[in-house]
């Protein structure tokens, strides 16, 4: 009753004068209470919740002490001082157990209770200069384990108003960091764009990962691209594409299954199915299904390494070592350290019916013919020669008797021309008319026009004149060999008949 009694006065006090005081006659305020060894009570009530009126039609700005603490949720009390704002009951902070995010940092946070975010079921929007400029959706399951919406953007103009349908799963579990990017996108879902403009177009593409500024620009509809790199897959639209690199795959709009690693690796393909690693590697190819291991834009006949998947083909344009050769063989195009081993061989160059494969000493091999087709020569004189002339002068040799292999014996030269390396016997010998003399006369085999065995001996009495020469020579293709007649005194006659003067060649290994 008591109570009631100094409102009234108070009241009353307050309709005569402007200002009332209690504990002074000096009120400096509507209400001025001054104590100095007492306080004011506030009506202390137990508030419901913050959304529950509880004290009987409160008003605005009404301020009470609550005293219970409800269950856990959005509208949770705690004991303290709250105001009514019309519609909810709002705790005044007491210290730093304010649970609003300040503009200049805030300190006394606990990540166990404080945390930036909402906690009723609502998206989080950020905004800059009123345009949005962030954007995060719910991240939880429903109960098949599909995200319910899942959708995260930051950066102005970036993925702006995706269609989010739960049922279909369409438009949700996507992510757009940067300026422009998926600014349109509606039903795609699953992709993930990282850098201004990458995935620019995309609208109903699936599972689309793109990192660097205008990557995956053009993709609209596409689906499980990959692009790592500024400008990688810029104007595709197809699926199944992985490009890293900078304008990797850059002119590819519709080709598909392409893969491609390296700055500008594959930047001219349209096709499909293909596959570049290397700086450039593919750069100028526009085809499909092929293959560029390189480090420049070389065309297929001077990469590193092409292939043709189409047509099983692989082809290495330089050296393939095996087991780590120390010191490669200049001119080797493969090096193998160890046995090989294959079911088929095929060595073309030089091959023809019936030869077989001979090594040389260095162990390089080379095709010749068998034994028994080996080169047996035999040349004679068609007419006496008269050699005028004193010295070691030529036997010319006209007229060919058999040449088994064809073309050895040249008879414009008078020698013999090897068409093959190997061992050969070399048989000669010649006559001549009548001489009275005592000078030497020689028979010799010349190599390549060097002297390469001699026989010689001094002629006595007025006889004919023979010499012979036997001896093994070792040519190599198109080595030459020819007889010599040493002239002791001129004129001297060699009697051109085929059973005295002769040229015999026989190949032996």
């Amino acid at each position: 009753m008591k109570i009631y009694i100094i409102l009234f006065l108070l009241v009353a006090l307050n309709s005569i004068y402007a200002q009332v005081g209690i504990g002074t006659t000096s009120p400096n305020g509507a209400l001025d209470v001054t104590s100095t060894t007492d306080g004011m009570l506030i009506p202390r009530v137990a508030l419901a919740a913050t959304n529950v009126a509880t004290v009987t039609t409160p008003t605005i700005s009404e301020l009470v002490y609550n005293t219970f603490t409800s269950a856990v949720g959005p509208n949770q009390v705690t004991p303290g001082f709250y105001y009514w704002d019309g519609s909810l009951w709002n705790k005044l902070a007491v210290g730093n157990t304010n649970t609003d995010w300040t503009t200049t940092g805030n300190a006394g946070t606990t990540p166990a209770a404080n945390f930036f975010g909402t906690t009723d079921n609502q998206d989080i929007v950020i905004k800059r200069n009123n345009s949005r400029a962030g954007y995060i959706g719910d991240p939880t399951y429903d109960g098949s384990f599909n995200f319910i919406n899942g959708n995260t953007s930051f950066g102005a103009n970036s993925m702006l108003n995706p269609t989010v349908n739960f049922a279909s799963q369409n438009g949700v579990r996507n992510t757009a960091f940067g300026v422009n990017v998926m600014p349109g996108l509606t039903t795609g879902r699953i992709n993930t764009g990282v850098g201004e403009f990458a995935l620019f177009s995309n609208t109903t593409g699936i599972g689309n990962t793109s990192i660097g500024s205008g990557s995956l620009f053009s993709n609209s509809s596409g689906a499980s691209n990959v692009a790592i790199g500024r400008n990688a897959l810029t104007t595709s639209n197809a699926d199944n594409n992985t490009a890293v690199g900078f304008a990797a795959l850059r002119q590819n709009a519709s080709g598909t299954n392409n893969t491609a690693l390296g700055f500008e690796a594959l930047r001219g393909i349209l096709g499909s199915g293909n596959v570049g690693v290397g700086y450039q590697a593919g750069r100028l190819e526009t085809g499909s299904n092929r293959l560029y291991i390189e480090n420049s834009n070389a065309d297929s006949n001077n990469a590193l390494i092409y292939g043709e998947f189409d047509n099983d083909l692989v082809r290495i344009n330089g050296k393939l070592q095996l087991f780590d050769p120390i010191t490669p063989s200049v001119g080797n195009k493969l090096e193998v350290i160890g046995k090989t081993k294959t079911t088929n061989f095929q060595m073309t160059n030089g091959a023809a019916a019936n030869y077989i494969l001979q090594s040389d000493a260095t162990g390089n091999a080379s095709w010749s013919l068998p034994n028994s087709t080996l080169s047996v020569v035999r040349a004679n004189l068609s007419a006496d020669q008269v050699v005028n002339a004193t010295g070691w002068q030529k036997i010319t040799f006209d007229t060919v008797v058999f040449d088994v292999i064809g073309g050895e014996f040249v008879t414009g030269t008078n020698r013999f021309v090897a068409t093959k390396a190997g061992y050969y016997e070399i048989n000669a010998g010649f006559h001549t008319f009548n001489k009275n003399d005592s000078e030497q006369y020689a028979i010799a085999v010349y190599k390549n026009g060097v002297e390469y065995q001699e026989t010689a001996a001094h002629h006595y009495g007025d006889k004919l004149i023979s010499r012979i020469i036997n001896c093994t020579i070792n040519l190599a293709v198109n080595d030459y060999v020819e007889i010599y007649i040493f002239n002791g005194n001129a004129p001297t006659t060699v009697d051109g008949f085929s059973g005295k003067t002769y040229f015999e060649i026989k190949q032996i290994r």
